[in-house]
């Protein structure tokens, strides 16, 4: 069966990683703000959705959905949940992009 969608190689991953971590950064920094921003979460599913399709970025699919559970529901003494899940998603992203180089 062929593949739908051609891989990316590991530097056009490495730089949508890139992406997708300082939109995290920017949320993170938002929540410790207490301001809940939609429509960033919205740009951060949107390069999710890129870099799900890559069976090497399987593990921030469960990081990604773990941060937009944690803003569903946006009171104060939830943004803290809010920014660990920021702050597992950077890790899980900064160990992804070590291993790519």
């Amino acid at each position: 069966m062929k593949a739908i969608f051609a891989a990316m190689n590991d530097q056009d991953l490495v730089r949508r990683l890139r992406q997708l971590r300082r939109s995290v950064v920017m949320l993170e920094t938002e929540l410790r703000n207490h301001h809940l921003d939609a429509e960033l979460i919205q740009v951060i599913d949107n390069q999710m959705g890129t870099i799900a399709l890559d069976e090497r970025c399987a593990g921030l699919r469960d990081l990604v959905d773990a941060l937009r559970e944690s803003t569903l529901t946006p009171r104060s003494e939830l943004m803290r949940d809010a920014v660990r899940a920021c702050e597992k998603l950077k890790d899980g992203i900064e160990e992804l992009v070590g291993r790519l180089g």
